[in-house]
């Protein structure tokens, strides 16, 4: 075994269904077993450097771009001179359609996820020179309840948390809980923004990304005013099973883009757009 093939996990799935004669879908994730495990027990997984410095520029000039477009129109999710929040990138601009694909993030989540996935795309932006700027601890899928009925369908996702700029301590930390995704006696009053015990602080730079279950409890340092930008997209995992009807949250679209582009596209890509039948 080569040293390129023991940074790999290989999985070859088989699909339970009958009508199709159980068809087969292999895997191969860029992440070593033991890194597959941390994802999994801690609920996240850092990846340095995962989109190229050209490109996190590239895609932060769009969100910079989305962003003034939106700003103070019907349904935009924005606070003057703090943030704003973006939804439906794919349907915005064709420049986010090259993340369909963007790996290895796409192949560690079908590894864990199982490998019928659809994706989605919005992103974060903190305005720069703005101190107090903070995102207080959250997680994405607050659905669950305590106790766990016996048949109850847990919600798992992977979000990949991409940043556009570099967070330094003036634009504030990511902090984590590692395994709260699993705790389901965790409840965080709302706008809590105090220190946890067991807390991971994380820093990053143009095109490093975290990928972390959607039931993370996490949040973000306040912003010094010091800070630039803080440009962020989270790009959503979801098994394809689940609905990706988001209802009727932030700007909608003119003209979504993923509806021309899934009429060109294979078969791959349009799964991953969403496209999933029984």
């Amino acid at each position: 075994m080569t040293a390129g093939e023991q940074t790999r996990t290989h999985t070859n799935f088989v699909i339970n269904d009958q009508a199709r004669g159980y068809p087969t879908r292999s895997v191969t994730a860029e992440a070593t077993g033991e890194e597959l495990d941390h994802l999994v027990r801690h609920g996240y997984l850092v990846r340095r450097a995962l989109v190229p410095a050209d490109l996190a520029a590239a895609l932060g000039q769009a969100v910079h771009g989305l962003a003034k477009s939106e700003e103070g129109k019907q349904g935009a999710e924005w606070v003057r001179d703090k943030s704003i929040y973006i939804r439906r990138l794919l349907d915005k601009d064709a420049l986010f359609h090259q993340l369909l694909r963007l790996e290895p993030a796409l192949s560690i989540a079908r590894t864990v996820l199982g490998p019928q996935v659809w994706v989605d795309l919005e992103a974060r932006m903190h305005y720069p020179g703005s101190a107090g700027v903070s995102v207080p601890w959250h997680n994405h899928l607050p659905v669950i309840p305590d106790p766990i009925p016996a048949f109850f369908s847990y919600p798992h996702q992977i979000h990949c948390l991409v940043y556009l700029d570099r967070v330094s301590e003036s634009e504030g930390a990511l902090c984590l809980l590692p395994g709260s995704h699993t705790r389901t006696d965790l409840r965080i009053p709302l706008g809590d923004q105090s220190d946890r015990p067991g807390q991971v602080r994380l820093l990053f730079e143009p095109g490093d990304a975290v990928l972390i279950h959607g039931n993370l409890w996490h949040r973000t340092i306040p912003s010094t005013a010091a800070a630039g930008h803080r440009r962020l997209l989270l790009l959503g995992y979801v098994p394809s099973w689940i609905s990706d009807d988001v209802g009727a949250q932030g700007v909608t679209p003119g003209e979504p883009l993923t509806v021309a582009l899934a009429r060109t596209a294979d078969a791959e890509v349009r799964e991953l757009l969403g496209e999933f039948h029984w």
